[in-house]
């Protein structure tokens, strides 16, 4: 399936598409009143649950299955590369001077890979390429820079041709390969990492993981968590983004 449908899909499928959707199909059927009310409320009561940080946080549990990285680990596994994903780009930033730049989930990963490959000495790998846009330069390309100018490491491979997880996977361990790289440190969002690890398992390549920005470990009770934010409805779009992402996965890979 073209990598453009399966976006669509995807955008249809998450909140908030998903439940606007919903809801214009019960005002569709306004005339059938029962049944337009139910709709209706079904979509907001789903809306309002899926905004409330507590409720972001629980679904964010589903997934981040790996803790923080412990450095004594990383001498356990012998590991000989730094992976990290890419997370998306800016198209236009005017600040840079209108110029294609990283996205916010890219700069987390990358400055978090940054410190690791600091106090490591190990040599990066970025993984990215044109998804959507051909006019854009591949990920990986944009992210070596901002590493190399911003946070002073340099850059050894760059993995350009990647559209997805699983094509990340496919291609790092392809270039790894050919240095006898086996054992990596794979840094990606905490949500991002159990769908990861398992697409680069699949490969072949034995992973140390290292999550970062972990949402369910995030202050577990206190009066905002039951008072609904943009950003709680976007974690709990993420961690649905994951569960759906896995669920694919295991039919197509």
């Amino acid at each position: 399936m073209d990598i453009f449908i399966i976006y669509i899909i995807k955008k249809l499928l998450l909140p908030l598409s998903s439940l606007l959707l919903i809801s214009l199909s019960g005002l569709f059927l306004i005339q059938q009143r029962n049944h337009a009310v139910a709709i209706i409320s079904l979509s907001l009561v789903s809306l309002l649950l899926l905004s409330l940080p507590i409720v972001s946080k629980l679904l964010a549990a589903t997934q981040e299955k790996y803790p923080p990285i412990k450095l004594t680990s990383v001498d356990d596994v012998a590991a000989q590369a730094i992976v990290v994903l890419g997370g998306g780009l800016r198209a236009v930033a005017p600040e840079y001077e209108n110029q294609v730049t990283l996205s916010h989930y890219s700069l987390e990963r990358i400055r978090y890979a940054a410190q690791l490959a600091k106090q490591t000495k190990l040599p990066l790998l970025v993984s990215g390429g044109i998804v959507l846009d051909p006019n854009l330069p591949p990920e990986a390309e944009i992210m070596a820079d901002v590493l190399n100018n911003e946070f002073n490491q340099a850059v050894r491979w760059q993995e350009k041709e990647s559209r997805n997880t699983a094509e990340n996977a496919k291609y790092s361990q392809q270039m790894l390969s050919q240095d006898g790289i086996k054992r990596i440190i794979l840094v990606t969002h905490a949500l991002h990492m159990y769908r990861s690890v398992q697409q680069f398992h699949n490969q072949g390549l034995q992973v140390l993981p290292a999550p970062t920005v972990f949402i369910s470990k995030q202050r577990i009770i206190f009066p905002f968590s039951f008072l609904p934010s943009a950003s709680a409805l976007e974690n709990s779009s993420f961690a649905i983004h994951e569960i759906m992402g896995r669920a694919w996965y295991e039919l197509r890979y």
